[in-house]
Order: C-alpha cells, then structure tokens, then sequence
C-alpha cells in the first residue's frame, strides 16, 4: 500500500512539472519580448558582478589609488582655501574687537566721570567748600565709600584705591576755584590713558557753563595735579579753560594732538566746581 502512495505522488508530481513546463512555454510563445527583456536584465545583473569582482582585483588597484589621490589632492587644497579665508576672517575680526573695546572703555570712562561729577556736587550742594574730599587720604577714601560717590565697579579688589576703565589709577582731591587755597573745587585724576583715550577724552564736549561747572582741564603737566583757576589759561598749551586766552574747552584737536604722548601713560586732570 506505502508503494503506490510514493508511485501515485511521483506520478502527480512529474504531471505537475510537465504542466509547469509547458505553462513557461506557452508565455514565451506568447511574449517574447518580456522574455528577451529578462534575459537581458539577468545578463546585466552578472556583467556588473564581474566588473565589480574585476575592480576590486589587483589589477584595479593603481587606478583605484590614483582616484583616491586625486580627491585626497582636491580635499586639502580646499581645506588650505578654507584656512586662509579664517585666517583673513580672524585679523579682521581682532582688529575690529580691539576698536571696538577701546570705544567702549572710553565711553564707560566718560559715563563714569559724569556720575562722579554729579554725585559729588550733589552731596555738597550745601557745603561752602569741598574740604575732606581726597582719594589719597584714609579719611577721603571714607567719605566717597559711605556716599557712593564713585560706581563700585571703579574699587580695586582689595577696596583701596580707584581705578578707570584702562586700568590705571584714579584721584579724587580738592582744589581751588580762583585762587589755590579757597577749596571751591575738585579735580578728578585719569593716569595710564591710551594715546587714543587722551584725544577723546581731551577733545569732548564736557561743557562750560555752570550746569557743567568745568573750570579746567589739563593733559600730562604733573605740576598741574590741584591746580588752580589760572594755571594754563596764560599760555600753556596743556590746559584747556572755559574761554581760555590759549584753549578753550573742549580743547582743539591739534593742541591734544601735541599734548597726547604716544604710548599708554597719559594723564588728564579735570577740574570742577
């Protein structure tokens, strides 16, 4: 009985191939062209192993090697391209930043000295005289902490002396309005100055009438560290004075052009009252 069950299935099966067979044949009669297509895809398909197969040989391997050259060539020309252009970008960009700091310390030194000015005529709006008022003394440095004369920013770390904007130092001390004794006055000190910060800073506009209360203004005379009304307006070049018979305020730019030295070790002593 097992026999002819595996007669039977070996029989049906061969009935079936011969079926399958003949079902191929009759689709190949009848489209030739999807035939002759596929044998052209397959043919394709083996064309492109073998190629494949053949660039990846020993044969292949110089021409390869040249691509990979070439585009390594190409990819470090680029990137040397790519670095001078950063590079142009950078000294630019230093440059810019440099002045643009520089702007800003002046502008801030400027912003500084008109609070000072402010808070120290306020505060003593009904004092005689500006006695007590020294940044050099221990009992000065008292008085313009307690009243917040100067922006806390202009302190030192250790809380001890007062510096601009430039990192140099800054002073605080009366001085006289019309003779060097009647203590109507007080300067404000600027030292360590950038050439450029001295042309500004000489040359702006601070004011000369009493809203302003600017009596004088002096550019590197250390003689001139409390000086009084007179001193400059006779004829020194240094000394700028509200209707000076020499300078007035603001001072030309060409006398703070002879009076600026080159360097970073300028000093500009304003005068109020």
């Amino acid at each position: 009985m097992l026999n002819l069950t595996k007669q039977s299935l070996s029989a049906d099966s061969e009935v079936l191939s011969l079926n399958s067979n003949s079902v191929f044949a009759d689709n190949k009669k009848s489209h030739p062209c999807e035939c002759e297509d596929l044998g052209r895809i397959i043919l394709s398909s083996r064309d492109s192993r073998a190629y494949g197969s053949r660039m990846t040989g020993k044969k292949s391997g110089s021409r390869m090697t040249f691509l990979k050259a070439a585009q390594s060539g190409r990819s470090m020309i680029e990137m040397l391209g790519v670095l001078a252009i950063i590079g142009v970008l950078s000294v630019g960009g230093i440059a810019g930043y440099s002045k643009a700091m520089m702007q800003y310390k002046i502008n801030k030194t400027v912003d500084q000295i008109s609070q000072i000015v402010g808070n120290i005529r306020t505060l003593y709006s009904t004092q005689k005289t500006y006695v007590g008022l020294d940044s050099w003394e221990e009992s000065g440095k008292k008085i313009i902490k307690k009243s917040h004369l100067v922006p806390d920013e202009m302190w030192d770390t250790a809380g001890t002396s007062l510096e601009n904007a430039f990192g140099g130092s800054v002073g605080i001390s009366v001085s006289g309005k019309k003779d060097g004794t009647d203590n109507k006055a007080f300067a404000i000190e600027l030292n360590s100055l950038p050439e450029e910060a001295c042309m500004e800073l000489s040359t702006y506009d601070w004011g000369s009438g009493s809203s302003s209360g600017l009596i004088a203004l002096n550019i590197n005379d250390a003689s001139a560290r409390v000086f009084n009304y007179y001193a400059g307006c006779n004829g020194d070049n240094k000394t700028a004075c509200p209707q000076g018979s020499t300078s007035s305020v603001p001072m030309s730019v060409s006398i703070a052009a002879d009076a600026c030295a080159s360097g970073d070790d300028n000093h500009i002593a304003l005068k109020f009252y």
